[in-house]
């Protein structure tokens, strides 16, 4: 069992590929936000993969609307576009007390047995989330994320 750290997860050379990493594990990649970086938390290093991100950086979608005209350009994202979503992401675990995640790097989550995607990963976790307060607590989120996670894999993370 790992401490529960991000520069716990394991390196990769090369993200994973459909086929998993041929030891057996399938994983998925998280998507870019605070929310989803609180799932890759929950769920433990012994449960993830990161690899550089040597991909360029995608193109931003910027959508103007003025006098009832809306208009849509593309941008080449911006290192404050960068800094932006990091952010984001940094203010969003600062909320539910968990470390900021390490930028520059591509976060994978592995398949529980039983799961085939992550829609279908996202999906067990639906039921104790509904079940919070209306109101956002990322902290209540986190603790309801690793509650399930702990169900989900054979070995249990620790916090």
């Amino acid at each position: 069992m790992h401490e529960r750290s991000w520069s716990a997860v394991p390196i990769v050379a090369e993200p994973p590929t459909d086929s998993g990493t041929g030891d057996g594990r399938r994983f998925f990649e998280v998507p870019e936000s605070g929310w989803h970086a609180l799932f890759a938390w929950a769920v433990g290093p012994e449960h993830m993969v990161r690899c550089l991100d040597t991909r360029p950086p995608e193109p931003v979608r910027v959508v103007c609307e003025s006098r009832g005209k809306r208009t849509v350009r593309v941008e080449e994202r911006t290192r404050g576009d960068r800094s932006a979503v990091d952010s984001m992401i940094h203010d969003y675990l600062t909320d539910a007390r968990v470390p900021s995640q390490p930028c520059g790097f591509r976060w994978f989550i592995e398949l529980p047995d039983g799961i085939d995607d992550a829609d279908q990963f996202f999906a067990r976790f639906g039921p104790a989330l509904m079940n919070l307060p209306a109101e956002p607590c990322p902290r209540r989120e986190r603790e309801a994320m690793i509650a399930v996670a702990e169900t989900l894999y054979t070995t249990a993370p620790q916090e």
